[in-house]
């Protein structure tokens, strides 16, 4: 076999390969893969695999429904950061960017230890903290509160987006919720509004989002000056 030169680019995962006719490429491809599987819109495609995560099945353990789980982000926090992205969102903004992860049943099930393990792999290598942002990370406190346990024992810097304000975050008679403002380091909070994009500044999606370091802190503040 002549010799041959693979490259992946990192960015778009585009292959390019040096060295071999497409004869031969085609070849090889058909001897690698499986038979394809025709699929179109009427008819979904089943995967043991959802955004590079394993389905696995019902978790007996504390688990988060996620959707995406990814490194190197520059524009959700201060510094480079790992970024859990979890499934599920009620107020569903009118112009989200991300209404894949609307849907309540979606994403993957997955234990808080392997959740934990992902965002602290070697390849997310140097990071400044973990960003989670959804869908809604609150509609899931319980599974949230503890990955933030663990993640504060790493010693890691947590900025936390939500489509609820500060505000209606402390209504809550929700223990959970108050324990998971306590560890957060930033929090973006507000709904998306689409009217509001033009100079939203770094971080935020619309103006109306605020950046608030330490919000039970700011929290304190706010009720000390009333």
């Amino acid at each position: 076999m002549p010799e041959t030169t693979w490259i992946i680019d990192s960015v778009t995962g585009a292959l390019t390969v040096e060295g071999l006719s497409q004869s031969s490429l085609t070849a090889m491809t058909d001897e690698w893969l499986s038979q394809s599987v025709a699929v179109n819109c009427a008819r979904p495609f089943h995967s043991s695999v959802i955004n590079g995560l394993p389905i696995l099945p019902a978790m007996t353990e504390p688990s988060l429904r996620v959707h995406r789980i990814y490194h190197h982000s520059v524009v959700e926090g201060p510094g480079r950061r790992s970024v859990l992205q979890v499934a599920g969102c009620e107020r569903r903004c009118i112009g989200c960017y991300v209404p894949e992860t609307h849907d309540l049943n979606g994403g993957v099930q997955m234990s808080l230890a392997d959740v934990a393990a992902k965002l602290l792999a070697k390849a997310g290598a140097p990071r400044d903290g973990i960003t989670i942002l959804g869908g809604e990370p609150f509609l899931q406190p319980t599974g949230l509160l503890t990955l933030l346990q663990w993640l504060k024992a790493k010693g890691q810097h947590i900025t936390l987006y939500t489509g609820f304000t500060l505000e209606e975050l402390q209504q809550r008679d929700d223990a959970s919720t108050r324990q998971i403002l306590a560890l957060t380091d930033i929090l973006i909070d507000g709904p998306f509004v689409k009217e509001l994009t033009e100079n939203a500044g770094e971080w935020r999606g619309s103006t109306n989002q605020r950046i608030l370091h330490q919000p039970v802190q700011y929290l304190t503040f706010i009720q000390q000056t009333v």
